[in-house]
């Protein structure tokens, strides 16, 4: 009857009412049962992962990895942060542009079994090796059409449009990329994934003050359009510099715009703290994960979705909430709800196995900041299309 039973977790699927110990079944690659399977008689008996103690949700998805190894200065195997992470669905964000993406697709995509999709940058190339060189961001390497085309060519991985709104950029063209990006995006009808902050290194007499950045910048945008580094220790983001929360940016969040934390380089305690005071939360967690920057050639990570998780559960976001913002929330922007995100029969049985541990933990941001936490997130299998993987027998795969 099943090929796999998932026997014994916690189940939490907030959208779908669920948060219970009991068992999935799965047949052919889709969730066939929910509920007690114990003590039922099989004709061959199935595959049994024993979840006791652990949580069983969805598959994660990481809606910010930077998954072209060796094509960027920080990109990885899209697997490597993905199922061997515990993730099973990443989200690229701008690692390719229209020139790049035939590599990407047959690189990366078609090599993985996390399933890849893509955010196409709106520069020609993409975050190509050396893409701090500000030639490669600038408005001479956007062509609308070809963005438009690549988006249409491949609808399957590509799901929207890379851009920037951060201080460097705004210093250098001002917000001329933001718009054609803009243009692309309502011409393909996909959203617009906007770094925010600071990133492009620019002459020092010519950056803008940080607090007229994001008003403008959200002017540009439309519903479904998404903020990334919404807690960014750099200037330029949707904090003012005197503390409060851009009234624009609220003004866009009631619009329909929505928040990523996008943890990586960029994430703040301090941020975090401020924004969240002030009843400002964003809608989904990435984990805006790089390799080593600091050796060469190193496709290394150093961190993933669980830590920048664990990190928000020492803010005091719940597991019910977490959980939403990695699993059905994603999935209805990559427009995939009707598969995967969801613990319900007929979906994929793409699901993530993780346990809770209880401890004394410190967390520190890449600012220095330390806060204290009780509860970490540790993977412990994933179900890919109805294939369980222990996250330790991926690890040894790796070094095979």
């Amino acid at each position: 009857m099943y090929d796999l039973i998932i026997q014994g977790g916690r189940v939490v699927s907030p959208a779908d009412g669920l948060d219970t110990c009991t068992d999935i079944g799965i047949k052919d690659g889709r969730i066939a049962a929910i509920g007690s399977l114990a003590g039922k008689a099989y004709d061959a008996p199935p595959n049994v992962v024993d979840a006791r103690g652990k949580v069983v949700t969805a598959g994660f998805i990481d809606f910010h990895v930077h998954g072209f190894a060796y094509f960027t200065d920080y990109g990885t195997y899209p697997d490597d942060v993905g199922v061997k992470s515990g993730v099973t669905t990443v989200v690229d964000q701008g690692s390719a542009g229209y020139l790049t993406f035939p590599a990407f697709k047959k690189f990366m995509v078609d090599e993985s079994r996390t399933q890849v999709f893509s955010f196409l940058n709106i520069g020609a190339v993409g975050t190509i090796k050396g893409s701090m060189l500000p030639a490669l961001h600038s408005p001479a390497t956007v062509d609308v059409a070809q963005v438009v085309h690549t988006v249409e060519q491949y609808p399957e991985i590509i799901r929207g449009i890379k851009t920037h709104a951060e201080m460097g950029g705004v210093a250098l063209w001002g917000f001329e990329v933001l718009a054609l990006a803009k243009q692309a995006s309502r011409e393909a009808k996909v959203p617009c994934y906007v770094h925010t902050g600071k990133l492009i290194p620019a002459p020092s007499t010519a950056w803008p003050d940080p607090d007229t950045v994001m008003p403008q910048a959200v002017t540009f945008l439309d519903p479904g359009d998404i903020l990334t580094h919404c807690f960014t220790g750099h200037p330029g983001g949707i904090l003012h510099s005197q503390g409060f929360v851009h009234p624009a940016v609220r003004e866009a969040l009631a619009a329909g715009v929505l928040l990523d934390v996008g943890y990586g380089e960029h994430f703040s305690f301090r941020v975090a703290e401020t924004v969240l005071n002030q009843g400002v939360r964003p809608h989904i967690v990435s984990s805006d994960v790089h390799a080593l920057f600091n050796r060469p050639h190193s496709l290394q990570a150093t961190y993933g979705l669980a830590q920048a998780m664990s990190h928000l559960m020492a803010l005091g976001f719940s597991l019910t909430e977490l959980v939403e913002m990695v699993t059905n929330r994603p999935a209805a922007i990559l427009r995939i709800d009707d598969r995967v995100g969801h613990i319900r029969i007929g979906y994929d049985a793409d699901l993530t196995i993780f346990s809770i541990t209880e401890g004394e933990y410190t967390f520190r941001d890449r600012w220095g900041d330390v806060r204290s936490g009780t509860r970490l997130i540790r993977p412990e299998a994933v179900v890919r299309q109805g294939h369980a993987s222990s996250i330790e027998s991926l690890a040894m795969e790796s070094m095979v």
